[in-house]
């Protein structure tokens, strides 16, 4: 089979158009460019702002941290000499659950962490525990902040201080969140208080999820737990393409007669499940190329190509956008070569039935009518009619109102015609007004900068880094065509997976190494 294909024409025709456009003038121009761009003093300097030490280590907000760090590691050493004399804590010390429970909490509760969407979808759809499921995420984050606390009381000796840029960038979201807040709720403060902890809540795993990680063995099992999820509900995705899993009419239409079946795996649309790979393929592959071994560089490539098929099964168009986007980020920044590679993987695409029906369906007077009637641009063109309407597009309509699921739960005005609005971006628009977005936008591009940081400033992790760098960028990018920050754990996964990027990059013991 393999032969047949090589020896096709269509293989041989891409073959001839890769070598020519690396060998004509267009080709040999990026060549040119790109010595040039290595040899000036611009690349050096660069390179050099992207690997300079952290500016954070020398500020006195750091400083105040670190004897924060000092002040616990002291209370948690006395409080431990005067608890190891009660009898409760003898009583303790005498179980060996309860010292195993202790002497793992850390790894116990990083596993939960990876393992989050799962626990969930159990929680929730297996053992249909409501009363749980609702809030055991809040529960763990909690629990985990505890424990993040509690951690420098326990060392051997004061921890290092985890104070990072990204905080503050985040921290400056949420502030003027809350401040937001304040200025829009009038009547309906539950309801607002309600979107607040929806649009929030998840961003505090960055902040415990960074300080829990004790070392570089801490993260790597986490990594793996992720990939091995990942590739699990790949597969599964992959064997409900191959038998037709039904599903809902009005995830396709009609007039897309090549698309029989959509995968969705165990998340509630093929939209999600798109996005659930996009975070973890490019991971996937980072992880192949930090491999050393031929043995595990096939398995993790193997993986790796399962969640990218599995993306392509779920004919979510900006889906393929994004996992392209992050595919195109992760070559950048690890080995250019694969661009060829990904060119001719995203040729051969075009040639499978089902991706050509649903890209040629958006040039249709029957996508241009639906998309006019109820698709994405009717509900774009609403929420900008609604901060019109009630002119606010500086602080937006207030949390909760309009074009999330929490508007949806609470439709508390008569005269909007509640939806999802399919857009995260809008979402936050109508939401927040311009004030908001610019604050998530403010937020984002530091978070994508000290990833960009991360992976210059480190080389034998560089791949790990490149790979959560561009399953991030994939996320935000299918966000212009769903609102996935209202999936809790893919928002939960993308501050997990900041953190874990942040730490490579910043945190861990090793001295970061230049370009």
């Amino acid at each position: 089979m393999i032969r047949a294909i090589t020896e096709s024409f269509t293989w041989r025709l891409l073959s001839a158009l890769w070598l020519w456009l690396q060998g004509s003038f267009a080709g040999r121009c990026m060549k040119a460019l790109r010595r040039s761009w290595r040899a000036s003093g611009t690349c050096r300097l660069f390179a050099q702002w992207l690997c300079a030490p952290a500016a954070m280590e020398t500020s006195a907000f750091y400083r105040l941290t670190q004897r924060l760090n000092l002040w616990l590691h002291r209370l948690g050493r006395s409080l431990q000499k005067s608890a190891s004399e009660s009898f409760f804590c003898r009583a303790l010390q005498g179980s060996a659950i309860v010292r195993w429970v202790l002497r793992n909490i850390t790894s116990i509760l990083l596993s939960c962490a990876a393992f989050y969407a799962i626990i969930d979808y159990v929680l929730r759809d297996v053992l249909h525990l409501s009363a749980v499921s609702s809030v055991w995420d809040e529960g763990l984050i909690l629990l985990c902040l505890f424990w993040a606390v509690c951690q420098p009381m326990t060392g051997a000796k004061p921890h290092k201080s985890r104070t990072n840029a990204v905080d503050l960038f985040l921290a400056f979201y949420m502030l003027l969140g809350l401040i937001l807040l304040l200025f829009t709720s009038e009547a309906h403060l539950s309801v607002n208080i309600t979107g607040y902890r929806a649009s929030m809540q998840y961003i505090l795993l960055f902040f415990v999820i960074i300080r829990l990680i004790r070392n570089e063995a801490d993260l790597m099992r986490m990594y793996r737990q992720m990939i091995a999820i990942a590739t699990v509900l790949a597969l599964h995705g992959i064997y409900q393409f191959i038998v037709g899993t039904e599903i809902p009419s009005h995830w396709t239409d009609m007039a897309e007669g090549a698309v029989r079946t959509r995968v969705f795996s165990i998340f509630s649309n093929p939209n999600i499940m798109g996005a659930y790979m996009i975070l973890f393929a490019p991971m996937t592959i980072g992880m192949a190329y930090a491999q050393k071994d031929a043995r595990g560089k096939l398995f993790y490539w193997f993986c790796g190509v399962c969640m990218c098929v599995a993306c392509l099964f779920t004919m979510s168009r900006g889906a393929w956008l994004a996992l392209a986007v992050s595919a195109v980020v992760f070559c950048l920044i690890v080995d250019r070569k694969l661009l060829g590679l990904l060119v001719m993987g995203g040729l051969l695409s075009c040639f499978l039935p089902f991706v050509q029906s649903r890209i040629g369906y958006l040039f249709t007077d029957e996508f241009a009518a639906s998309n006019a009637i109820g698709g994405r641009g009717m509900r774009w063109d609403k929420a900008f009619g609604y901060l019109t309407t009630y002119d606010s597009w500086t602080l937006g309509l207030g949390y909760g109102m309009f074009g999330g699921a929490v508007s949806m739960q609470n439709q508390i005005n008569p005269n909007l015609q509640y939806m999802y609005v399919d857009n995260y971006y809008v979402k936050t628009l109508a939401e927040n007004g311009i004030v908001g977005l610019s604050g998530l936008l403010t937020a984002l591009s530091g978070l994508l900068w000290g990833g960009l940081r991360s992976c210059a400033r480190t080389n034998r992790h560089r791949p790990l880094c490149a790979g959560m760098l561009a399953a991030l960028m994939g996320v935000l990018v299918q966000s212009f065509f769903e609102s996935l920050w209202e999936e809790p754990y893919l928002m939960a996964l993308f501050f997990i997976l900041s953190a874990m990027m942040i730490y490579l990059g910043f945190l861990r013991e090793e001295e970061p190494t230049s370009l």
